[in-house]
């Protein structure tokens, strides 16, 4: 605010505080667009390198109190593939993963030089995803070795989409920039409910200005103030917006298909997702949503969703036989 001149006459002050509140408004204004445009790029995200969140979701508990259950689960009743062994140097590693038959497992990665004791060193969330053929765009391995964030180019020149990598140890000598592999991918819903509106209203940003401009042209001897919202139809998109960490997103989708499983004592809903694009093959996606996520609802084929989920993805098993 500036400071006023004491011989300030009241119609002058009156002007004056009328600029201040102008140049307030468009500030605001200018700091919203601002705020909105950041989200939509998806700037001002962090690295959270953490599975606390995903394990709470996926049990109802406290994390740090049930680790030590699930690491013995998995490693006295749970399985391997082919896959999911490798070696780096005489280094052995192993991932086990409970329950055998199902996409939805908890998993524990075991080390150790060829032919000494294994050591578990990490457990993570194992989600089975759908099949999508991206291009490799950028690599943040977890400080810990033990995973990664992954970023992979769905169009080119535009801001790629972030998952995390549980088995990054495995496929890191393979996640080159530009270069294109079939990664399984999928989500895990953090917040979910039936989607609310069917329009949205908008007031301000780009979109919004350029709605204004063609208003104003239809509309001679108008001006800016009588200018409407813009209303848009939302019923049927199918939309994925940056989170407030990568690999974390806000999205909107309708529900194709829903199948049941449980993770020990939590019920589970896997709901397939389909997002198109114009210029290529569509995203698709499971998204598990446990009960504790889900409440009262009920999802069902054909719902619309609002969700925040946190996106997992790995380089496609080459093996897809059972267990052992």
């Amino acid at each position: 605010m500036s400071k006023k001149n004491k011989n300030t006459t009241p119609e002058a002050a009156d002007k004056e505080n009328s600029v201040e509140r102008s140049v307030e408004a468009e500030t605001g204004e200018r700091a919203a667009d601002a705020h909105e445009t950041a989200q939509a790029e998806g700037k001002n995200r962090i690295h959270y390198e953490g599975l606390g969140d995903a394990w709470g979701v996926l049990t109802g508990q406290n994390p740090a109190e049930i680790m030590g259950q699930i690491v013995s689960t998995v490693l006295h009743e749970g399985g391997t593939r082919p896959s999911w062994q490798w070696k780096q140097g005489s280094t052995d590693h192993i991932l086990m993963a409970w329950p055998k038959e199902q996409p939805l497992r908890a998993a524990v990665l075991v080390v150790g030089e060829e032919g000494d004791k294994l050591t578990p060193v990490t457990a993570v969330p194992l989600l089975d995803g759908l099949p999508n053929d991206v291009m490799v765009d950028g690599v943040y391995p977890w400080e810990n070795g033990m995973g990664a964030n992954v970023a992979v180019s769905m169009i080119e020149g535009k801001n790629p989409m972030w998952f995390f990598d549980p088995l990054y140890n495995r496929d890191k000598s393979d996640l080159t920039p530009g270069v294109t592999h079939t990664f399984l991918i999928s989500g895990l819903a953090f917040a979910i409910r039936k989607a609310l509106l069917d329009t949205m209203t908008i007031t301000h940003g780009a979109q919004y200005e350029a709605y204004a401009e063609q208003w104003l042209e239809a509309n001679p001897g108008k001006g800016r103030l009588d200018v409407p919202p813009l209303q848009v139809d939302v019923s049927d998109r199918h939309m994925i917006m940056p989170g407030r960490n990568f690999c974390e997103y806000q999205m909107r989708a309708v529900i194709e298909e829903v199948e049941d499983y449980q993770l020990d004592k939590m019920p589970v809903k896997a709901l397939y997702l389909n997002f198109p694009f114009e210029n290529r093959q569509p995203l698709r996606l499971v998204i598990y949503a446990s009960k504790m996520v889900l409440g009262d609802l009920e999802p069902e084929a054909g719902q619309a969703i609002d969700a925040y989920i946190w996106l997992q993805g790995r380089i496609i098993d080459i093996d897809e036989g059972p267990q052992q």
